[in-house]
């Protein structure tokens, strides 16, 4: 039975299908070589050995096509299985077209390398995802409207179950998109957000607002390419980048533009974001909050809450497929993509258990409920972290339980343990080796590469239900996460969270002590990082005083350049010790960043006179933004020779201290 047999019944019914194609590359390649020449529409081939004339793109790109509709699409994951493409393509695919998904042998998979582990999972080589996989293959066989093509087997395709004849939209505003079209049109407010899943409409309205309003609305998104739909409706309507136009208002604030649209707002970083909306009149902002973009829960948790005054829309219907669409119901429960429900049950007793990545095949409802908790609280969680979860190497799980409900969750990472001279090398800014994020950062910008070489666990995410919050079960996990590290001999605990007075507030109570303080926003939280541990012995007690010290010496810079006062005590030091020497030798020898060094330079240049190459350096920190003007009046032919010329400055001025 051709695929082209059924399109016409699912164009009526509103859907698309999901084909699985497993077995080896030959077999796949033959099947797909017989099903081409009967789809008749423009078809998509995603990941590698794409057939000659069939348009392709690389797993990695396929974000650039959100705001798009396609036809058919033929996803290749038999050598590595990249969720996030999967999401973004699933969610573009129209309504009457397949999915065809390449994956391995049905019954060899479990055992197989996955190629795209070596984007997650911190080793050298790719490793097998055996939960995963069988995650995938129980979610598919609970649906019977998937079709399952294994080698020597029939290929067969199941009948649809009866459905009524959808109504394709007609380019009129649906029943959710008149309410929220009379609320901005009629009930004027600053701030707006549109939020919902993919493929609600939520491009689509906001051209509809275009087109509606008297007067002029400029457009914003991650690429003109995503805000097409949008631009489609409204005439008139400029796009800029996001970059630009934010250039663009901080050189002149703009007049007689009475809407700012920003297009999936939660891929642009949240400082921009919050600097842009400051110009305009009124605001629509609209985004996905399905995590596969990995800012887009964020933008809800974080950044709507941080304004003074937000208004939030929802759309919950389908635009481009009908409700009882087979890959949407797949895709969610594939990927875990539903959100909680808070679970009604009172609760007096709580107890605390570790969990183990086997529980994912002996009880997955468990496992599903600790990662859906872990994505209701956290911005960053991503399909990513579902596969990390599932497979990556050093996880450690804790749950608190009501019964069998699942109340908090916490998940903790080995990290560190390097070789002495892979650890010295990460210090040295020559080496970045995968994983160990705090152990890495302490040794390349804390400038303490023991941090590297001892054994560490970081806390990497945790989470409580709301109605249990507030009754220590967050701390009594951490508690016992801590004392189980301490047990089996490792030498610091750490963790790193996006700094607010509350969350530092909570990480001291549990015995971490702040150590480093990045002066860049994030992205997702639009907060600054914050990095705390917790030593267990002599070995990392005097890294902790080292790496305190340090923060209340750099602390001075930090809280002149951001403002901000930190929740240590600083002090301004100008002179030269231990640290400030061994970041000076770093910086004119090796290969420490500029960035990384900035403030043992600053003492630096408190000591040098005033002759010309002393002046480079002066001038430099004073003027280092201005690159341009720098580099002409030092004859340096761009940035890196400037500061190849720095790192001169300083190797010269060691050289004329040990004399």
């Amino acid at each position: 039975m051709p695929l082209s047999s059924s399109i016409s019944s699912m164009q009526r019914a509103g859907i698309r299908r999901l084909l699985i194609v497993s077995g080896d590359a030959d077999w796949y390649q033959q099947v797909i070589a017989e099903i081409l020449p009967t789809l008749r529409s423009p078809l998509l081939w995603v990941g590698e050995s794409a057939p000659q004339g069939v348009r392709s793109i690389a797993p990695h790109l396929a974000k650039g096509l959100l705001g798009q509709e396609l036809g058919h699409v033929v996803f290749n994951a038999a050598p590595g299985f990249h969720a996030e493409a999967l999401a973004a393509v699933a969610g573009a695919i129209s309504a009457g077209h397949w999915l065809i998904l390449l994956v391995p042998d049905w019954e060899q998979w479990d055992g197989q390398p996955d190629l795209d582990s070596l984007r997650w999972s911190e080793q050298p080589e790719p490793i097998a995802t055996p939960h995963f996989v069988h995650h995938f293959q129980r979610i598919t066989l609970e649906q019977p409207e998937i079709a399952i093509w294994k080698k020597n087997s029939e290929k067969e395709i199941s009948a649809l179950k009866p459905r009524p004849e959808w109504l394709r939209p007609n380019g009129l505003p649906t029943t959710e998109q008149t309410h929220i079209l009379h609320a901005l049109l009629n009930d004027k407010q600053p701030i707006n957000v549109v939020i919902g899943e993919r493929g609600r409409g939520k491009s689509t309205l906001a051209g509809m607002l275009a087109e509606r309003v008297k007067g002029k609305c400029w457009v914003t998104g991650p690429s003109k390419m995503a805000t097409q739909v949008l631009s489609q409706q409204g005439e008139g309507v400029e796009f800029y980048a996001p970059d630009a136009l934010l250039e663009q208002c901080r050189q002149q604030a703009p007049k007689g533009i009475d809407w700012l649209l920003i297009d999936e707002a939660a891929a642009i970083p949240a400082p921009m974001l919050r600097e842009l909306i400051a110009f305009f009149p009124q605001v629509l902002l609209t985004t996905t909050v399905q995590g596969y973009e990995g800012t887009g829960r964020g933008f809800l948790l974080k950044f709507c809450a941080s304004l003074p005054s937000c208004r939030t829309f929802f759309l919950d219907l389908p635009m481009r497929w009908a409700i009882s669409d087979p890959v949407d119901s797949w895709l969610k429960s594939l990927l875990l993509f539903d959100e909680p429900q808070e679970p009604q049950v009172e609760a007096i007793e709580f107890q605390s258990k570790k969990l183990s990545q086997s529980e994912w095949l002996s009880c997955p409802k468990t496992m599903c409920d600790f990662y859906t908790l872990l994505t209701s609280a956290h911005y960053k969680t991503t399909p990513l972290d579902l596969r990390r979860l599932m497979d990556g190497v050093g996880n450690h799980l804790y749950g608190s339980f009501a019964g069998d409900v699942i109340a908090a969750a916490l998940w903790m990472v080995d990290e560190g343990g390097l070789d002495e001279p892979l650890a010295k090398a990460v210090w040295a800014g020559e080496r970045r080796p995968k994983g160990s994020l705090v152990a890495q950062s302490l040794a390349a910008h804390g400038g303490q590469w023991q941090a590297a070489a001892l054994r560490s666990r970081r806390i990497s995410r945790i989470a409580v239900y709301p109605t249990w919050r507030r009754q220590g079960l967050a701390k009594s996990l951490v508690i016992s996460a801590i004392q189980q590290a301490r047990e089996e001999g490792l030498d610091f605990v750490s963790v790193s969270f996006g700094y607010t007075p509350e969350l530092y507030h909570f990480w001291q109570q549990c015995g971490f002590e702040l150590v480093r303080f990045g002066t860049h926003l994030e992205a997702s939280s639009g907060c600054y990082t914050a990095m705390a541990m917790l030593p267990f012995n002599a070995h990392s007690r005097p890294l902790l005083d080292k790496l305190r010290l340090r923060l209340r010496r750099d602390g001075y810079f930090i809280q002149e350049k951001l403002k901000l006062q930190l929740p240590v005590k600083v002090v301004k030091d100008l002179s030269l010790n231990h640290d400030d020497w061994d970041e000076l030798h770093g910086f004119a020898y090796f290969s420490r960043p500029l960035d990384v060094s900035i403030y043992a330079l600053i003492r630096c240049a408190d000591k040098l006179s005033n002759n010309t190459d002393a002046c480079v350096l002066k001038n430099f920190l004073n003027e280092g933004n201005n690159i341009e003007l720098l580099c002409k009046k030092y004859n340096a032919s761009g940035r890196k020779a400037l500061i190849s010329m720095l790192r001169k400055v300083v190797s010269d001025f060691i050289k004329h201290s040990e004399k």
